[in-house]
């Protein structure tokens, strides 16, 4: 389990992924992060990790509806049914695009640019949109935009601490 506090300067932590377990908790780390202060998501991340096999996709693509509502139920997780369903649904779809492109980092490998991972990301995995793709893609360090000119172009505000005219 990674640690994913912000550094002091407000950008997230990178880590180096060596194993899928470690893309896949980035990205179960963006789906809970989704509308949600990084700090609630912070406090709840150790009972997910516990409940999500520690983010191995292979164990997690295995659960079914009964595993989701024993999750549900499950007091010490964010309650969200949506997103709870969308872990297992995502493990799957990792899983299948790793056995098919020899590995999940040679899928995102072969994706040629910034903008055809983010497309990508979002497309195939469910709660997974343009800041949640980026800030994956930041965070598995691999390159992306500079945020000060990524966000407007999404129709992002940059925030304060960041923008050197404040």
């Amino acid at each position: 389990m990674h640690d994913f506090t912000p550094l002091e300067s407000g950008a997230p932590r990178q880590i180096t992924p060596t194993t899928p377990a470690d893309y896949f908790e980035v990205l179960t780390r963006a789906v809970f992060n989704a509308g949600m202060s990084w700090r609630v998501v912070q406090a709840h991340w150790p009972a997910l990790a516990d409940a999500f096999a520690d983010f191995d996709p292979a164990i997690v693509a295995g659960f079914d509806e009964h595993d989701v509502d024993r999750l549900v139920d499950d007091d010490r997780l964010i309650q969200s049914r949506g997103k709870i369903a969308a872990i297992p649904v995502n493990a799957r779809t990792f899983v299948d695009l790793a056995e098919r492109h020899d590995g999940f980092d040679a899928w995102l490998a072969g994706i040629d640019d910034y903008d055809a991972r983010e497309r990508a990301l979002c497309s195939h995995f469910r709660y997974i949109g343009e800041f949640g793709a980026f800030w994956c893609q930041y965070t598995w360090g691999m390159t992306v935009p500079d945020y000060r000119d990524w966000a407007p172009s999404r129709g992002r505000t940059v925030p304060a601490y960041l923008d050197p005219d404040t």
